[in-house]
């Protein structure tokens, strides 16, 4: 996905998390970032969700 501004995060992730995230990238026969990019789009839509309530 491209966009004209670099923006930088860091999440820290648990073991269990990255081992759950790995377990679903081999089931969904997707890649590790790709999931990882659906799981924080996923949260910063619930946290504009909840800052507009």
């Amino acid at each position: 996905m491209a966009t004209d501004k670099f923006e930088h995060a860091t999440f820290y992730l648990t073991k269990n998390q990255v081992d759950q995230i790995k377990k679903l990238a081999k089931d969904n026969q997707i890649s590790r970032s790709a999931l990882v990019r659906m799981i924080i789009r996923e949260y910063l839509a619930r946290q504009d969700e909840h800052k507009k309530e």
